[in-house]
């Protein structure tokens, strides 16, 4: 898809921090963005507690900047036409601490009130007008927040946080609530597509994307298993989202392949059951730009989830990470890929999942390795950025802005 060829001003309020230690959709998104418009990045809010851990070494965070010793916005890239800013907000309370939603309400008008005025001083300062507000999961804040010169406001939801406990029920009420203020809906998956749709909001689907580059520098045709075992990878959070049940018995009854698994462990159970066969390596995770490097290591990626209301809303960026590769893909029917699905195998228990990696460890066609590469080279974060930012243009144009 082409890029729009209007030069627009962004301010994206996330909920996404923009340091992490893993890749984060809004960020990626943003990024691209700032190549062709003029993008304030509000930075994930942190609270008084977070600071305080920070002071005292025990969490990596610049309090300083959080603060007010130093400069809260950051330039990041290009020029005062066109370019990224990252603004680092005052700290805030901790509303989720709340049990009453009246209180919630409360705690989130006062966190806006204060953090708002900062905002609109970084817009000012930047000349912006005719703002898009692209608001990335951040409804609790959103609702309240006064930011001047805002003329089209989007919400995109990557996720569905109505079952994540942290959250408790006030994230769904807020959330409803704050879409049905907005002039466009964009959802990641086809599950949210149909779960937060509302009348008369317009919504649209950005499926996530891939650093199709980064990745496509490790793409190697055929591996040569004459002498090596198969490696089966999966990288990400090692979690309960994982199917422990379906994954062990293909894990116990494959002795002759050797399965990697690449991240933070959350869920000690997947470990402590996996970790006592032979065949089973652990590694921490690394920082997103070393993930290639590692995954070029693999010759099947595998994403073996559950199926829960949590999982049918997501959309996995290690799918098109693993297809920018070349390699083939064996997953659980947890929620559809779009036209990934046509290029993956699916198995619906341990026995599919052996067979799907029998499969996927024969020589594959290299018609079936080019569509593989074509779907992912699509999906390049440039290409999805392109996508976003005409459908925010359609819908826009359409409102007579």
């Amino acid at each position: 898809m082409n890029k729009p060829n209007t030069t627009q001003h962004i301010i994206c309020f996330a909920l996404p921090a923009w340091h992490a230690d893993y890749l984060r959709s809004t960020v990626e998104l943003m990024k691209c963005a700032a190549n062709d418009n003029l993008v304030i990045y509000v930075d994930y809010a942190y609270t008084f507690g977070d600071c305080l851990k920070a002071i005292l070494g025990k969490k990596e965070l610049d309090w300083k900047r959080i603060l007010g010793f130093k400069n809260r916005l950051q330039k990041i890239s290009g020029n005062t036409n066109q370019g990224l800013y990252l603004l680092s907000l005052p700290p805030i309370f901790p509303s989720f601490v709340l049990n009453s939603y009246k209180l919630f309400k409360l705690a989130n008008k006062f966190n806006a009130f204060l953090t708002g005025y900062y905002i609109n001083k970084a817009a000012k300062k930047l000349k912006m007008k005719q703002i898009i507000s692209f608001n990335a999961f951040q409804p609790f804040l959103g609702l309240y927040w006064k930011i001047q010169n805002v003329t089209f406001k989007v919400y995109y939801c990557y996720d569905d946080f109505t079952n994540v406990p942290y959250f408790k029920k006030f994230a769904q009420i807020d959330e409803k609530t704050y879409i049905s203020k907005v002039d466009l809906l964009i959802v990641t998956s086809t599950e949210l597509k149909k779960i937060k749709s509302q009348p008369n909001i317009p919504t649209e689907m950005v499926h996530n994307g891939v650093h199709f580059n980064a990745f496509n520098k490790y793409f190697s045709k055929q591996p040569d298993f004459s002498s090596l075992a198969p490696t089966i990878g999966y990288t990400g959070s090692i979690d309960n989202r994982i199917d422990i049940n379906v994954l062990e018995p293909v894990v116990k009854d494959m002795p002759h392949l050797n399965f990697l698994f690449i991240g933070k462990v959350f869920e000690p159970m997947v470990f402590n059951r996996l970790s006592q066969y032979n065949n089973v390596t652990f590694l921490p995770p690394v920082a997103p730009e070393c993930i290639p490097q590692l995954q070029s290591k693999i010759n099947v990626g595998i994403i073996p989830y559950v199926l829960n209301s949590l999982t049918k809303a997501i959309y996995p960026l290690k799918a098109n990470e693993y297809l920018a590769m070349g390699l083939p893909v064996v997953i659980t029917p947890f929620a559809s890929l779009g036209l990934a699905d046509e290029v993956v195998y699916t198995a619906i228990n341990s026995t599919d999942f052996k067979t799907c990696l029998t499969l996927a460890i024969q020589p594959q066609s290299e018609e079936v390795i080019n569509k593989r590469l074509e779907i992912a080279k699509n999906a390049d974060w440039q290409q999805r950025t392109n996508q976003l930012m005409a459908y925010i243009l359609k819908y826009k144009s359409a409102s007579g802005l």
